[in-house]
C-alpha cells in the first residue's frame, strides 16, 4: 500500500520527480612516486658458419649469465628475447638473446651490469620503474585524492545554486599506470676495458587517478563547504 501510495503521488506531482538536478563532473588526482626498481637487459651474440655453433655459443654464455645475476641478492632475472638467422655478407648464422633484469637495489643491479659488460655483454636497456605494488598503493591514493575533491566540488555547485549535495551515481574510475622513463644514453652500450659501471639516477613519476560520476543536487539548504 505504501509503495502504490508513493507511486500515486509521483503520477500526480510530476514537478516532484524533477526537482533533483544532476551534475555531471570529473576529476583527476595525481600523486608524484620515487622509482623504486632498476630494470635492465643485457644481449648476449655470437655469429659461425653453423647455425648450430651460434646457438650453442649464446645458449652456453646466456646460462652462465643467468646463475651470474641469481647469485646477487634482490636480482630477479629471465631470458627474453631469442632470434636466429642467416646474414650474406659475411655468410654466416647469427644466433642473440636478452637477459632481462630487475631489484630494488639499484647500486647492486649497476655493479652487476658493469660485470657483464666487461664480459662482452652489450646493455640493450637500462630504466628505472615504480613497482607494482608500490604503484597500487600510489593509484588507491591519487584515487582517494580524486574522488575527495570531486565530493568538494559537488558541495560547492549545491552551494552556489542553492541546493545541497544528495548523492553520486554512476561513478567511474581508471587509473594510470607508472612506467620506467626511457634512458637512451644507456642503449646498446658495450664497456670499454676497464671502464666504471653505467650511471642510472631516475625522476619522480606521476601516478594519476582519473574519476567521473553523476552528482544529485536535491532541493534544500546547503551543507558547509568543507575545506
Amino acid at each position: 500500500m505504501t509503495r502504490l501510495f508513493a507511486a500515486l503521488m509521483l503520477l500526480a506531482l510530476p514537478g516532484l520527480a524533477s526537482a533533483q538536478t544532476v551534475l555531471h563532473l570529473s576529476e583527476t588526482g595525481r600523486v608524484n612516486v620515487h622509482p623504486d626498481e632498476l630494470t635492465a637487459a643485457v644481449k648476449i651474440s655470437a655469429a659461425s658458419i653453423s647455425a648450430a655453433e651460434a646457438q650453442n655459443r649464446v645458449n652456453s654464455v646466456a646460462a652462465k649469465t643467468l646463475d651470474q645475476a641469481k647469485a646477487v641478492a634482490g636480482v630477479t632475472a629471465a631470458t627474453g628475447n631469442y632470434q636466429v638467422w642467416n646474414s650474406k655478407q659475411p655468410e654466416q648464422w647469427n644466433a642473440e638473446q636478452t637477459i632481462d633484469l630487475r631489484s630494488r637495489d639499484g647500486a647492486g643491479l649497476l655493479r652487476l651490469v658493469g660485470v657483464f659488460q666487461q664480459q662482452g655483454l652489450v646493455l640493450a636497456r637500462l630504466g628505472w620503474r615504480v613497482a607494482p605494488d608500490t604503484a597500487r598503493q600510489a593509484r588507491a591514493e591519487a584515487t582517494r585524492m580524486a574522488l575527495g575533491t570531486l565530493r568538494a566540488r559537488a558541495e560547492e555547485a549545491a552551494s552556489v545554486i542553492g541546493m545541497r549535495f544528495g548523492s553520486f551515481r554512476d561513478v567511474r574510475l581508471d587509473g594510470t599506470p607508472a612506467y620506467a622513463a626511457p634512458m637512451p644514453r644507456a642503449m646498446a652500450m658495450a664497456a670499454a676495458p676497464g671502464a666504471a659501471p653505467p650511471n642510472a639516477e631516475p625522476d619522480d613519476v606521476a601516478v594519476e587517478a582519473s574519476v567521473e560520476a553523476d552528482v544529485i543536487l536535491q532541493p534544500g539548504p546547503a551543507a558547509p563547504i568543507r575545506r
